[in-house]
């Protein structure tokens, strides 16, 4: 649904669902492009903490006790096209901000900056950005997933790319890959989990298929897998 209501960010009182403050978040963004289906991401460095947010054809930071936008960068819609949403969210590790957009570009943003970011505080960017998935880092590499299964793995401080278009099993992916025990999960629509290992050569350790539609993205718990298909909710793992 399209809609020319102003884009906002609002905190919320956990317990008594009491709307704290709300504060509009400006976007020049037209037609579809003003529409995001980002979750925001927490961004901690020193003894600072702000909200990401991504949506809109910028970036943005904010003070999670008003609100107020501390700092944004544009250039998210370089080419101004009016159907730009943004599906992939911001990935936040240490002091690095990683913004997805609508493939490219894929931006790496150093954390700090207050005011107009949009080309100060840019640390590298790529072409090779994802859609629908939201890219995993492990601080050292890089991991982005397309929609259509191609793989890529950059140094996820100066964006050399380690390995590209490495494709996965054949398969549309909408669920973001998962990073843990040394190991990438990706889950395609077809409901095929690709485990990759972690670090800079391609490798596939296993391929395991569920054969049911899926959308959801992994989550791991306590050494266990669990992962949502349309008619299922599977838990993997070793019985206790």
């Amino acid at each position: 649904m399209k809609t020319d209501d102003p884009s906002y960010v609002m905190r919320i009182d956990k317990k008594s669902g009491k709307t704290l403050w709300k504060v509009e978040r400006a976007t020049a963004a037209i037609r579809e492009s003003p529409d995001s289906y980002t979750t925001p991401g927490l961004l901690r460095y020193g003894k600072n903490v702000e909200i990401v947010i991504t949506g809109g054809d910028c970036v943005t930071g904010h003070d999670p006790a008003t609100g107020k936008e501390l700092w944004r960068a544009n250039g998210l819609n370089p080419s101004n096209d009016p159907f730009y949403r943004i599906v992939a969210s911001p990935v936040v590790f240490n002091d690095i901000v990683y913004v997805p957009t609508r493939v490219k570009p894929l931006l790496a943003l150093k954390a700090g900056g207050r005011g107009d970011i949009t080309t100060s505080h840019v640390l590298w960017s790529t072409l090779n950005g994802p859609d629908v998935p939201t890219p995993v880092t492990d601080g050292k590499y890089f991991y982005v997933v397309n929609d259509s299964g191609i793989m890529w793995c950059f140094d996820a401080k100066t964006g050399q790319e380690i390995y590209g278009k490495q494709r996965i099993k054949s398969g549309a992916c909408s669920a973001s890959p998962v990073l843990a025990d040394e190991k990438i999960y990706i889950t395609n629509e077809d409901g095929l989990t690709t485990v990759v290992k972690a670090g800079p050569k391609f490798e596939v350790i296993a391929e395991n298929a569920l054969n049911d539609y899926c959308l959801s993205s992994p989550a791991i718990s306590d050494g266990q897998i669990f992962i949502r298909t349309a008619g299922q909710l599977y838990c993997i793992g070793n019985t206790k």
